[in-house]
């Protein structure tokens, strides 16, 4: 049971981080892109040419 909550309160973190990682980006636009990491999961944020924020998730192997 322990082990199961530990993994909720760790996506909720990562969830949070990168929502928070999305309001600095906003905040500061010379932030180019910022990654974040829960298990085999890694999310990118990323501008592209038209300065605007984008998502990328992708497994990691």
């Amino acid at each position: 049971m322990k082990k199961r909550l530990k993994k909720k309160k760790a996506y909720k973190q990562y969830i949070k981080d990168i929502f928070e990682g999305y309001e600095a980006m906003l905040e500061n636009r010379e932030l180019e892109e910022l990654k974040f990491n829960y298990l085999k999961e890694e999310t990118v944020l990323t501008r592209d040419e038209n300065r605007q924020i984008r998502f990328r998730t992708h497994d990691i192997i």
